[in-house]
């Protein structure tokens, strides 16, 4: 009786590895669909659709140019440090398919 649980011990333990890796996975945010990559295509400086930042439209009320047409993102680092964004967790993770 003593072998026979010995010998499937491993095969329980190889059926449940797969489950536990998958759960402990970091939620990357190079896997998210938000994430667009930077002019520079380095993944360090990728930055997440998702946040846009707030326009600045203070040089129109010197020179009458709005030259604000292009949307910016903050970086994803920015996105995962602060809390109310994405947070250490990836609260708002969504899996690139």
């Amino acid at each position: 009786m003593k072998y026979i649980s010995m010998s499937i011990y491993p095969i329980i333990l190889s059926t449940l590895s797969p489950l536990t890796a998958n759960q402990f996975r970091p939620k990357l945010c190079i896997d998210c669909k938000f994430y667009t990559k930077d002019f520079l295509t380095f993944s360090e400086f990728g930055k997440c659709s998702l946040f846009p930042k707030e326009e600045d439209n203070s040089y129109f009320l010197v020179n009458g140019n709005n030259n604000y047409n292009k949307i910016e993102y903050h970086h994803c680092a920015t996105a995962r440090k602060i809390d109310h964004m994405c947070g250490k967790e990836g609260k708002f993770y969504e899996k690139n398919e």
